[in-house]
């Protein structure tokens, strides 16, 4: 996986051949494999027959042949080739060597060859479709040719992507939240920064003459020093600063800005429970058993795909729901012995799991085996009255039993239930006969909550202790609040000095443009402070939004210039919006 910014992973061609050699050649040779030449589960994660093998053999054989084009003809006759060999296998999507083929496209464009560039990315396209690191290497690509403005149309189009991937949106979302949080503990330093610029010489002079009632002056000064800093002597100590500072400024802070203050503090408190809370699902969303199941969803065949569903398999050994899940896995390449297997499984844990009834029925029907077909069907009929495809199904089995009669009621029936469903399934080409059905995909939710209960049992003490831990997080702002009332009560009898509003006045107008918030904070506007820091700290954090959370699993990086960009102008934009604004301020 890429992880170089705005760069196509080096030898990328060469990790996709390897990747397709892993495929072919995981299950060990016919000889050692056992009777019918299965594979064994513990070399390959799942078993696989020798079929299946040939045809993972022949996607590395017709790979090797795209490498060596020179044509979009002839580049595009593979391609169709590596689709035509992979639908025998259910899958449509080749994802490594959609970031292969990316590879290709970025040298050829680097070489000043774009014809075949182009022709690259088409393959690429066509082999994984939709796929926003696509449009990110034709971004690269368009650079290198001088298109500019295809070059921003192409990141747009790869960003509008990233919503239509399921995993890849879901992290952009975890991503965002990590960014907002971070976002609003920077932000809320700058305002207490901002805070302390105002009102920290009168908080000084406070603090100096209260010491100087039992201390000469200097080692008042000294004293009032160690109060302002001596939190940078502790690990962290530049977080815990700001917090500290906002406890001083607390009896110098009007309402607005107090309340400011009271929700930073509730951020702190929160946010270290809402990361731990969110990086504990996040892993079991990135661990390689939920990579598996989604790329079977989006029917996507990648290098590990075998091992990672025997890692599944290994994590949830008696889940009847992963049983499933493989049943179907091992039916949708054509081994319908192991699946069968499973689908017994199924049913002896799951009684009641019509589906693996429908599907064992439908094993019994490609054997010849129509009255136990018949009787499986029967039962799913009586279990569902208002399935279309059990009657369908059935019909099908009685008239390979010569029921002609049976035959056709169950058939009007199954009409009566459906109609335009049935008649797809009568017009449909690929049909077989009997219908089955891919139901174990759709319990993919269900294993993926299994496993989130897994990583919990197995973690049940260091969780335990970490949520412990953080949250003792959701004592700090009540001990900050204390303790602000506490020094503000003991304040009051000495009084306090003004501040001065003066300091900031139009004689310091680059002090005020390059200051946000200060002359929010003179006048003790809060809010208006908050967000004046808010928009410059967002777009300085901007660029660091993919490093802060949890990287995309992207074959292809856009990284962060584009980013960097968009927050360098935005400062300046912003700076020259606000000494436009002092100027006419003066006028």
């Amino acid at each position: 996986m890429c992880r170089r910014p705005g760069r196509a992973c080096r030898g990328a061609e060469r990790a996709a051949l390897v990747a397709l050699i892993a495929l072919a050649t995981a299950a060990p040779p016919l000889a050692a494999a056992g009777t019918g030449g299965v594979s064994s589960p513990q070399v390959t994660g799942v078993e696989m027959t020798a079929p299946v093998r040939r045809t993972l053999k022949q996607l590395e054989e017709q790979w090797l042949q795209w490498v060596v084009q020179n044509s979009r003809q002839g580049s595009e006759g593979v391609v169709q080739d590596l689709l035509a060999t992979a639908r025998q296998l259910a899958v449509t999507r080749l994802p490594d060597l959609s970031v292969a083929a990316l590879d290709r496209a970025v040298q050829a464009a680097r070489q000043g060859d774009f014809t075949r560039a182009r022709w690259s990315l088409d393959a690429a396209e066509e082999l994984d479709p939709g796929r926003s690191e696509t449009a990110f290497a034709a971004v690269a690509v368009d650079r290198l040719q001088g298109r500019y403005l295809d070059a921003a149309g192409a990141l747009a189009r790869g960003y509008l992507r990233l919503f239509r991937l399921p995993l890849e949106s879901y992290l952009w979302l975890q991503d965002l939240l990590v960014w907002g949080a971070s976002l609003l503990l920077l932000a809320g330093g700058l305002f207490v920064a901002v805070q302390m610029a105002v009102k920290g010489g009168a908080l000084w002079q406070d603090l100096v003459g209260l010491f100087s009632r039992r201390l000469p002056r200097p080692a008042a000064v000294a004293a009032t020093i160690a109060v302002f800093l001596w939190p940078l002597l502790f690990p962290s100590g530049l977080l815990w600063l700001p917090l500290f500072w906002s406890v001083l400024l607390w009896g110098y802070s009007s309402a607005s800005e107090r309340s400011v203050l009271v929700a930073l503090w509730l951020v702190v408190g929160v946010a270290p429970i809402l990361i731990t809370a969110q990086s504990r699902r996040v892993a079991v969303m990135l661990s390689p058993p939920v990579q598996a199941m989604e790329s079977l969803r989006q029917h996507r065949l990648y290098g590990s795909l075998f091992t990672d569903l025997g890692v599944l398999r290994s994590l949830l050994p008696e889940s009847a729901a992963v049983k499933h899940l493989l049943a179907d896995v091992h039916r949708s390449l054509n081994q319908w012995d192991l699946a069968q297997s499973l689908y017994r499984q199924v049913l002896e844990q799951e009684p009641g799991n019509t589906y693996a009834e429908m599907n064992l029925g439908v094993y019994a029907y490609r054997k010849g085996d129509f009255g136990t077909a018949i009787q499986h069907f029967q039962k799913v009929a009586a279990a569902d009255p208002k399935s279309a495809a059990a009657q369908f199904n059935l019909s099908q089995a009685y008239s390979e039993s010569y029921l002609f009669d049976e035959h056709r009621r169950a058939l009007d029936q199954a009409r009566a239930l459906d109609q335009a469903q049935v008649d797809a399934w009568i017009r449909d080409p690929n049909q077989q006969g009997v219908i089955a059905n891919n139901r174990g995909l759709s319990r993919i939710p269900e294993i993926r909550e299994q496993l989130l209960a897994t990583f919990r049992a197995r973690q049940a003490t260091s969780v335990r202790l970490e949520l412990f831990r953080r949250g003792l997080s959701l004592v700090v702002p009540l001990v900050l609040a204390l303790l602000a009332m506490a020094l503000y009560l003991a304040r009051l009898p000495f009084g306090s000095s003004e501040v001065d509003p003066l300091r900031f006045h139009s004689n310091n107008r680059w002090r005020r443009v390059l200051l946000p918030g200060a002359g929010a904070a003179e006048a003790g506007e809060g809010i208006r402070g908050f967000l004046a820091v808010l928009l410059p700290a967002a777009l300085v954090m901007l660029p660091l939004f993919g490093s802060l959370g949890y990287r995309l699993p992207w074959g292809y990086d856009p990284g962060s210039s584009a980013a960097q960009v968009v927050a360098v102008l935005g400062l300046l934009l912003y700076l020259a919006v606000r000494l436009r604004t002092e100027l006419r301020n003066a006028v």
